[in-house]
Formats: structure tokens, C-alpha cells, sequence
């Protein structure tokens, strides 16, 4: 069964001109074409923002509204309206921009994802309901995607792209249907307490959709209860395609707007009585491209979006509303950012092993500020975005801001394959090992890498070569694949003897510098005789440099039984023998 959802935008020329850098002061608007937007008004400062289109208003804020601001109104009579107005003119380039970083976020729900007129985002979530937990859990996180790119969009729910876009642009006017198992404003205002973190939807049944009701929905609501909605969200049949366009307004189907005039003469009013009227007539006096297009809505002809394609290199960039030093108004314009990277790593199957965040500075004056540039590496790739932005913030918050930063700017340099978990019933061991190395790369961004080491092996036979320290999470590619090549060495010896890979036993305990021993009775002595109990090893090793060793290795037991592990020089170039020890058995 197909199932589209459309996002509309209907204040995004406001937000563009107003950006906000918190969740509860996201304006209303209203729009040039007469409908009017649905986000919640702020109480803490009123917006007097206006955007103007060729002069004319074409979105005010709810502030502005409240003040006789109306759509198509010129800078003069707005000003008489409203002396404090603050004019901005429409940036139809940013506009675009926005609705690619929101198609962008929205690729983690599918790979079909297509941007359409007017301030429209369309996603086909067929294949992807059941991956998300169905339609209503979908439909939420598809509206927290969007508020977390600081958008307020509705929502429209069909079994067409089409169909959907008019529903979502309809859903700004029609009622939301109230279901008398929701919860109350009290209910809601106390989940909010409890659970600030966690945004949900309207519930909207199954008897709405079929009814011809437009879907609105949105992220204001948050439900207080595991059981709550009682009914879930089905996925609307393509045979519910006239129950819910034929109540929508003609205006709202866009190839219809140049004979808006002519459809009001004729008492055409809705979808249902265009679609009654006679084809032929209605293609000879309006052309092709508005029977066409109805069409396409009902399910009658096939469509082809314009599919949206993620680049191939992922460069995200933010300018923040105003200078700050404060670090979470700049982590709250990484989580926007994150929001799209998170999309692009699901449109490739990807994980990111490294990224980069820039901060661009404010000038001193005439002197130009240095970018800040945090290289952050890991142990493991991920792409969840709250790992990451743990990372982030640990950074930040290591580091002190030399200026007020203007932009952000996030780069991913290294990427890696995602291989995502399977969901088990119990709990699996490895899950514990992927917390404990997000434990340490949290580690390694809060006191520095340089701070947090590991051992890594070396190719090398000299016990003093064989490792070496290094930052946590670096060389990590490396060391997966030396793991591999040691996988593929003993999977092809799996047949030989076990005696072809036993290795003598190692020390716990190796010495920083082997310490000479000193001989009695041609035997070494260390607070006594000491008494071989195994060997020799001999490592012949470092002729490549100078420190070329050749050493014949023992295990040796002291006067008190300790085993120690000690070795004795081979004579080279007629230089007298010495024993050495060089580690301590546990």
C-alpha cells in the first residue's frame, strides 16, 4: 500500500528572516496567498517581523498580524499599523537552501525523499513503516526532524505525493480532530516537565483520514501516557482519495491559480466540483496542466517527483541569528546540523569515523579571528547523532571561545560503512563493548586525546618494539585490520598441528629497560642463585636499525620460587655474554 507524507512549510520565509534559537518562541504567519500558519505564539518578547515580496507584505508575525497587518499591505501602511516593524525582504535562495537541508534530514526515513512547490518536502514512508514502529511513531519523528531544523510545518498523510501536498497545505486551515481519549492541557503540561526531551504528535484516527479531514499534525503535544493513542495510525487506502480532496479548497491546488476568477464565476469552489466538471471542457479552456495535475491527486495518472539526491561530500553551514559566546545556543545550532548529517549518513549506509566543526569568529576590530577548529576523531564509527553531540559538547566545552562566533560550519572527513544492530530480545554482549568505547571517546573529548591512551601491537619481535601507546581511537582503522590479518592467518593454519602457533608464555610485567644481572659461578644471581626452568627463545630482530638485538630468552625461578623472565646476549664480534632481566611473572 503507498503511503506519502507531505511537510509544509507555510512560515518559512518568516523563519528564514527570523531565525529562532529556541523551540518555544516559534512564530505565527500569515501568507500572501490567505492561509494562515499554525505555529505557537512566544509570550516572553513579541516578533514584529514582516517579509516583503516586491514590496508588498507577503509573512508577518503573529504580532504584526495582531496589529492590522495584512498580506499584499505596502512599507507604508504597515508602518502606520505598526511604527516598530522590522522589514525584511524575501531570500527565495535561502528558502531553497532550507528545503534541501530538510530533505537532506528526512533521507533517514527512506531514499525517497522530493521537494515541491510551494514549501513542500514529500517522503515515501511505505517501505519504512514497519522499520519505525508504524505510522504514528513515523509521523513523529518526522515532525521532530523538522522542529529540530527550527521549522513548523504541517503535516498531510495520503496514498499519493499530490494528494499529500494538498493536505498538508489544507491542514493549516481545517480544524485538527480532538479525540476524546486525549489527554488534557494539565496531562500534557506535566509530561512536558518529565519528559522536556521527548516531542510526540496529535493523534488523529483512522475515522478522520477516511472522512476527507486534512491531517494536522504537529510536535506541540506531548503524550503522558504508553497507552494514549488508544487507536493507531493506519496508513490512508488509495480508495479514501476523493473522501479527502473533494472538501479542499481549488485554490489550494497550484496550476489553478490563474483561473481562480473563472472557477468562482462558475460556482467551482472545491476539489470534488472541478473534478465534476467535464475534462474535455475544462483542457480546452485551462489547458492540460490542471486536468493533469488533478489527476496525478487522485491516484488516476502516475506521478514522477523529482527524486532529492544527498551530494556526495557532506558540508553543512549554519550562521547563527546573532554573535554569542554561549555554548548551548552554538549546540543548539549543531543539533540542526546534526539533524542533516544524520540523513546523509543513512542516504549512503555510512557512519562517520571523523568530522570537523568549525567555528567562524567575529572580527577584533581590524584584525580578522582564526576559524576554531575541532578535529574530532573515533574510536568506532557511528552515526548516532547523540553520541555525537556528547562528543561536541565535550569539546566545547574543554576549549574557551577567543571571540564571538558567527558561524558554525560541520565537515565530515572519514567515513565508514554502517553496519546497523539487530534488535534481539535479550541483551547481547556486544552491546555492553559499543557503551564502553562511547564511555571512552566522551573520555577522550573531555580531558583531550593525548590523555587517554592504549596499547597498540606492533609488527616487531624485540618485547621492548612489540607495542607502543597511542591516543585513543587513532590508528583505529589500522588495528582493525591487523585484527583481520590475524583472523585470515589463523583461519588458513586451522588445520596444522597446535604446536606450530604455541607461543612461549609472556611476563604481565616487562620492565621499561632490562636490567643487567650479575654472575656467580658462571649463573646469574639475582639475591641468589637463579634456576632455569624453560628455554631458550631466541629473537634475532631490529637489523634494520641500529638496535639490532640477539637474545636467547629463560624462564628463571628465584631462591623464593617468583618466576622471572630473563635473557642472555649472544656474543657478537667477540663481546663477553650477559643475562638481563627483563619481566616479572604474576
Amino acid at each position: 500500500m503507498a503511503c506519502w507524507i507531505a511537510l509544509h512549510l507555510p512560515c518559512l520565509a518568516l523563519e528564514i528572516a527570523s531565525p529562532l534559537t529556541s523551540f518555544p518562541s516559534l512564530p505565527s504567519c500569515i501568507r500572501a496567498d490567505g492561509l494562515a500558519g499554525t505555529a505557537e505564539a512566544s509570550d516572553a518578547q513579541a516578533d514584529t517581523t514582516v517579509v516583503l515580496a516586491q514590496s508588498r507584505v507577503w509573512q508577518a508575525s503573529e504580532a504584526a498580524q495582531a496589529a492590522g497587518v495584512q498580506p499584499g499591505m505596502r512599507r507604508g501602511g504597515v508602518l502606520a499599523l505598526l511604527p516598530q516593524a522590522r522589514f525584511h525582504d524575501r531570500d527565495e535562495a535561502a528558502e531553497t537552501l532550507a528545503l534541501e537541508a530538510l530533505a537532506l534530514a528526512l533521507l533517514r526515513f527512506g531514499p525517497d525523499v522530493a521537494i515541491a512547490a510551494p514549501q513542500c518536502v514529500l517522503i515515501d514512508v511505505a517501505p519504512s513503516l514497519r522499520l519505525f514502529g508504524g505510522l504514528a511513531s513515523l509521523v513523529a519523528q518526522v515532525l521532530e526532524s523538522a522542529g529540530a531544523l527550527g521549522h513548523r510545518a504541517s503535516l498531510g498523510i495520503a496514498a499519493t505525493a499530490s494528494a499529500a501536498a494538498l493536505l498538508a497545505r489544507a491542514a493549516q486551515t481545517v480544524p485538527t480532530h480532538v479525540d476524546p481519549h486525549a489527554p488534557t492541557s494539565q496531562d500534557m503540561q506535566a509530561a512536558m516537565k518529565s519528559r522536556a526531551s521527548r516531542r510526540s504528535i496529535v493523534p488523529v484516527t483512522k475515522s478522520a483520514v477516511t472522512s476527507g479531514a486534512a491531517l494536522s499534525l504537529s510536535s506541540s503535544a506531548l503524550s503522558s501516557s504508553s497507552s494514549w493513542p488508544p487507536e493507531p495510525l493506519l496508513p490512508p487506502p488509495l480508495a479514501a482519495l476523493p473522501a479527502q480532496l473533494d472538501p479542499l479548497p481549488v485554490a489550494l491546488l497550484p496550476e489553478a491559480q490563474p483561473w481562480l476568477d473563472w472557477l468562482a464565476q462558475i460556482g467551482c469552489a472545491t476539489l470534488g466540483e472541478l473534478r465534476a466538471l467535464p475534462s474535455a471542457g475544462v483542457r480546452r479552456r485551462c489547458g492540460a496542466a490542471l486536468p493533469a495535475s488533478l489527476s496525478r491527486a487522485y491516484g488516476e495518472a502516475p506521478e514522477a517527483p523529482a527524486w532529492y539526491r544527498a551530494p556526495p561530500h557532506f558540508e553543512a553551514v549554519l550562521p547563527l541569528p546573532s554573535l554569542t559566546h554561549d555554548v548551548e545556543v552554538l549546540l543548539f545550532g549543531l543539533r540542526r546540523l546534526l539533524a542533516q548529517l544524520t540523513g546523509w549518513l543513512a542516504a549512503g549506509q555510512l557512519a562517520t569515523q571523523a568530522l570537523t566543526l568549525i567555528l567562524e569568529h567575529e572580527p577584533l576590530g581590524r584584525e580578522t579571528v582564526a576559524p576554531t577548529r575541532f578535529d574530532i576523531r573515533l574510536a568506532e564509527a557511528s552515526a548516532a547523532p547523540a553520541h555525537l553531540l556528547s562528543l561536541c559538547k565535550e569539546r566545547l566545552a574543554r576549549s574557551p571561545l577567543v571571540a564571538p562566533v558567527l558561524t558554525l560550519r560541520l565537515d565530515v572527513t572519514q567515513t565508514a560503512q554502517h553496519v546497523p544492530q539487530s534488535g534481539s530480545l535479550l541483551p547481547e554482549p556486544g552491546r555492553e563493548r559499543q557503551d564502553f568505547v562511547q564511555l571512552m571517546e566522551r573520555v577522550a573529548a573531555r580531558l583531550g586525546d593525548e590523555h587517554v591512551r592504549r596499547l597498540q601491537v606492533r609488527g616487531d619481535h624485540r618485547p621492548e618494539a612489540a607495542f607502543v601507546s597511542v591516543p585513543y581511537g587513532v590508528n583505529a582503522g589500522m588495528s582493525a585490520g591487523m585484527g583481520a590479518e590475524a583472523g585470515a592467518t589463523s583461519a588458513s593454519n586451522r588445520h596444522l598441528p597446535d604446536t606450530v602457533n604455541a607461543l612461549p608464555p609472556r611476563p604481565a610485567w616487562l620492565l621499561d629497560a632490562p636490567q643487567r644481572l650479575s654472575m656467580q659461578q658462571e649463573r646469574p644471581w639475582r639475591q641468589g642463585p637463579l634456576q632455569l626452568v624453560s628455554g631458550p627463545e631466541r629473537i634475532e630482530a631490529g637489523w634494520w636499525e641500529p638496535g639490532t638485538v640477539t637474545r636467547d630468552y629463560f624462564i628463571a625461578a628465584d631462591m623464593t620460587g617468583a618466576l622471572l623472565w630473563v635473557f642472555r646476549e649472544r656474543p657478537v664480534k667477540g663481546a663477553d655474554a650477559a643475562w638481563y632481566l627483563h619481566g616479572l611473572f604474576g
